[in-house]
Protein backbone atom coordinates (compact mmCIF):
# COMPACT_ATOMS: atom_id res chain seq x y z
CA UNK A 1 0.00 0.00 0.00
CA UNK A 2 1.35 3.40 -1.01
CA UNK A 3 0.92 6.22 1.51
CA UNK A 4 -0.42 9.63 0.51
CA UNK A 5 3.03 11.16 1.03
CA UNK A 6 4.71 8.47 -1.09
CA UNK A 7 2.14 9.03 -3.83
CA UNK A 8 2.74 12.79 -3.74
CA UNK A 9 6.52 12.33 -4.08
CA UNK A 10 6.16 9.73 -6.83
CA UNK A 11 3.96 12.02 -8.90
CA UNK A 12 6.12 15.11 -8.32
CA UNK A 13 9.29 13.27 -9.31
CA UNK A 14 7.70 11.64 -12.38
CA UNK A 15 6.32 15.01 -13.48
CA UNK A 16 9.78 16.60 -13.20
CA UNK A 17 11.41 13.69 -15.05
CA UNK A 18 8.87 14.11 -17.87
CA UNK A 19 10.28 17.58 -18.57
CA UNK A 20 13.60 16.00 -19.61
CA UNK A 21 12.15 13.51 -22.09
CA UNK A 22 14.00 13.37 -25.42
CA UNK A 23 11.23 12.95 -27.99
CA UNK A 24 12.26 14.37 -31.39
CA UNK A 25 9.98 11.98 -33.30
CA UNK A 26 6.68 12.14 -31.42
CA UNK A 27 6.87 15.07 -28.97
CA UNK A 28 5.07 12.69 -26.55
CA UNK A 29 6.76 13.17 -23.17
CA UNK A 30 6.36 10.64 -20.37
CA UNK A 31 7.95 10.66 -16.94
CA UNK A 32 8.10 7.85 -14.42
CA UNK A 33 9.24 7.26 -10.89
CA UNK A 34 9.68 3.97 -9.06
CA UNK A 35 9.62 3.55 -5.29
CA UNK A 36 11.76 0.83 -3.75
CA UNK A 37 10.66 -1.28 -0.80
CA UNK A 38 13.19 0.58 1.36
CA UNK A 39 11.78 4.00 0.45
CA UNK A 40 14.07 5.31 -2.28
CA UNK A 41 12.78 7.04 -5.43
CA UNK A 42 14.27 6.70 -8.91
CA UNK A 43 13.09 8.66 -11.92
CA UNK A 44 13.11 8.05 -15.65
CA UNK A 45 11.84 9.66 -18.83
CA UNK A 46 11.26 8.36 -22.32
CA UNK A 47 14.08 8.70 -24.82
CA UNK A 48 13.38 8.31 -28.53
CA UNK A 49 15.76 7.63 -31.37
CA UNK A 50 15.49 8.63 -34.99
CA UNK A 51 15.90 4.89 -35.63
CA UNK A 52 12.62 3.21 -34.72
CA UNK A 53 12.84 0.70 -31.88
CA UNK A 54 15.96 2.10 -30.22
CA UNK A 55 14.14 4.28 -27.71
CA UNK A 56 13.43 3.61 -24.05
CA UNK A 57 10.16 4.00 -22.20
CA UNK A 58 10.10 6.20 -19.10
CA UNK A 59 9.06 3.28 -16.91
CA UNK A 60 11.98 1.08 -17.96
CA UNK A 61 14.34 4.05 -17.60
CA UNK A 62 13.18 4.49 -13.98
CA UNK A 63 13.63 0.78 -13.27
CA UNK A 64 17.09 0.82 -14.83
CA UNK A 65 17.97 3.91 -12.78
CA UNK A 66 17.12 1.94 -9.61
CA UNK A 67 19.11 -1.09 -10.77
CA UNK A 68 22.16 1.11 -11.37
CA UNK A 69 21.97 1.87 -7.65
CA UNK A 70 21.62 -1.79 -6.67
CA UNK A 71 17.87 -1.75 -6.03
CA UNK A 72 15.70 -4.66 -7.19
CA UNK A 73 12.70 -4.68 -4.81
CA UNK A 74 9.93 -2.32 -5.84
CA UNK A 75 6.77 -1.10 -4.13
CA UNK A 76 5.18 1.22 -6.69
CA UNK A 77 5.68 2.88 -10.06
CA UNK A 78 4.09 6.09 -11.34
CA UNK A 79 3.73 6.82 -15.03
CA UNK A 80 3.05 10.52 -15.66
CA UNK A 81 1.64 11.70 -18.99
CA UNK A 82 -0.45 14.56 -20.38
CA UNK A 83 -3.48 12.24 -20.14
CA UNK A 84 -3.94 9.01 -18.18
CA UNK A 85 -1.88 6.38 -19.94
CA UNK A 86 -0.75 3.01 -18.62
CA UNK A 87 2.72 1.48 -19.07
CA UNK A 88 3.09 -0.60 -22.23
CA UNK A 89 3.12 -4.39 -22.19
CA UNK A 90 6.91 -4.53 -22.49
CA UNK A 91 7.33 -2.35 -19.38
CA UNK A 92 4.79 -4.42 -17.46
CA UNK A 93 6.60 -7.62 -18.44
CA UNK A 94 9.89 -6.02 -17.35
CA UNK A 95 8.34 -5.29 -13.95
CA UNK A 96 7.13 -8.89 -13.64
CA UNK A 97 10.75 -10.03 -13.58
CA UNK A 98 11.40 -7.76 -10.61
CA UNK A 99 8.20 -8.99 -8.96
CA UNK A 100 9.79 -12.44 -9.05
CA UNK A 101 12.80 -11.11 -7.11
CA UNK A 102 10.72 -10.25 -4.04
CA UNK A 103 7.30 -11.78 -4.79
CA UNK A 104 5.71 -8.59 -3.43
CA UNK A 105 2.95 -6.90 -5.39
CA UNK A 106 3.94 -3.74 -7.26
CA UNK A 107 1.37 -0.94 -7.44
CA UNK A 108 1.11 0.80 -10.81
CA UNK A 109 -0.14 4.38 -10.70
CA UNK A 110 -1.05 6.45 -13.75
CA UNK A 111 -1.25 10.22 -13.26
CA UNK A 112 -1.80 13.12 -15.62
CA UNK A 113 -1.49 16.89 -15.94
CA UNK A 114 -5.13 17.38 -14.91
CA UNK A 115 -4.60 15.67 -11.55
CA UNK A 116 -6.29 12.40 -12.50
CA UNK A 117 -4.87 9.30 -10.82
CA UNK A 118 -5.61 5.63 -11.49
CA UNK A 119 -4.14 2.86 -9.36
CA UNK A 120 -3.85 -0.79 -10.38
CA UNK A 121 -1.85 -3.79 -9.32
CA UNK A 122 0.75 -5.12 -11.72
CA UNK A 123 -1.34 -8.27 -12.20
CA UNK A 124 -4.47 -6.28 -13.04
CA UNK A 125 -2.63 -4.70 -15.96
CA UNK A 126 -0.59 -7.78 -16.96
CA UNK A 127 -2.64 -10.78 -15.77
CA UNK A 128 -1.06 -13.34 -18.08
CA UNK A 129 2.53 -12.17 -18.27
CA UNK A 130 5.44 -14.57 -18.50
CA UNK A 131 6.74 -15.75 -15.13
CA UNK A 132 9.87 -17.85 -15.43
CA UNK A 133 10.43 -21.10 -13.59
CA UNK A 134 13.75 -21.82 -15.28
CA UNK A 135 15.59 -18.77 -13.93
CA UNK A 136 13.69 -18.35 -10.67
CA UNK A 137 16.68 -19.17 -8.44
CA UNK A 138 18.79 -16.67 -10.33
CA UNK A 139 16.12 -13.95 -10.01
CA UNK A 140 15.69 -14.59 -6.29
CA UNK A 141 19.45 -14.24 -5.75
CA UNK A 142 19.27 -10.48 -6.33
CA UNK A 143 19.28 -8.56 -3.06
CA UNK A 144 19.20 -4.79 -2.66
CA UNK A 145 22.58 -3.26 -2.02
CA UNK A 146 22.75 -0.64 0.69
Amino acid sequence: MVTDLELKYLIEKAKLARENAFVPRSSHKVGACILTEDGEYFEGCNVESIISGLGTCAERAAIDHAVIHGKYNFKALVSFDAKINFPCGACLQYLLEFYQVSEKEITIISADMEGNIKTNSLFELQPHGYLTENNLDSLKSYKDKM
